[in-house]
């Protein structure tokens, strides 16, 4: 309720004051309701928005570290690391690495185990990069050194499901597969979880007939073979 003070005048032309009392109409109050419902509703969107660009941009950073672990993993093991496929952040089958993809190492990798959205990172390591055996996929070897300069890897990245060649011959590859962890529809985030050796990278789209919000890292082999050169641990 409101209360003003108003004038008024009795039939003796005598001006007095009194309490007036007036309240809001049902019309009103339904005004002013939807007007806030509007101000909330609208405000929701671009907090939402923010969040993931904040868990996002996180998750990035994550992955930036990640590619410079691998890279120091291989300078100081002459190898890169198996993934975990069991979930105890240690990678295994060191021998043969014959596991490809599994989880992110991360007890040997001395890193987080998880992204934003608290989801484990995946990880595929091809075994010419990651095995025990000196030199794999060449005819010539370096004592402890799991892979020459003419060795090449096995993963490859594409820009869509049966699209172009975004990169070739990876040693290794990291994804986060984002905040709905490929529960959607999408062939592209699907291509990031069939345990084969392809995987898409590709524009963020929250769009329902095309989503995709998998994070991709990856090491490329020139890079990884150049930190060993620039180390003599290659010739």
């Amino acid at each position: 309720m409101r209360g003003d003070s108003c004038l008024s005048v009795n039939k003796s032309g005598v001006t007095f004051f009194k309490n007036c009392q007036s309240g809001f109409t049902l019309l009103e109050m339904a005004v002013v309701m939807v007007v806030l419902g509007l101000l909330i509703g609208g405000s929701l969107i671009p907090l939402s928005i923010q969040m993931e660009k904040k868990d996002r941009d996180s998750t990035g950073r994550q992955l930036e570290d990640i590619r410079e672990a691998l890279i120091g993993f291989a300078l100081s093991n002459g190898r890169l690391p198996c993934p975990d496929v069991d979930g105890d952040g240690v990678g295994d089958g060191a021998v043969t690495c014959s596991n490809a993809e599994g989880d992110f190492p991360w007890v040997d990798m001395g890193l987080g185990q998880i992204d934003a959205w608290g989801q484990a990172f995946t990880y595929r390591a091809s075994s010419n990069f990651a095995d025990a055996s000196d030199g794999t996929g060449c005819s010539a070897s370096t004592p402890g050194i799991s892979f020459s300069l003419c060795s090449a890897g096995s993963i490859t990245v594409l820009d869509g499901a049966g699209g172009n060649p975004v990169a070739l011959l990876l040693p290794a590859i990291v994804i986060s597969h984002g905040k709905n962890w490929a529960t959607t529809s999408s062939a592209d985030e699907a291509e990031n979880t069939d345990g084969d050796s392809v995987f898409i990278d590709r524009i963020y789209s929250s769009n329902s007939a095309s989503t995709f919000d998998d994070l991709l890292i990856w090491v490329p082999p020139h890079v990884l073979k150049s930190k060993m050169v620039s180390a003599a641990l290659l010739p």
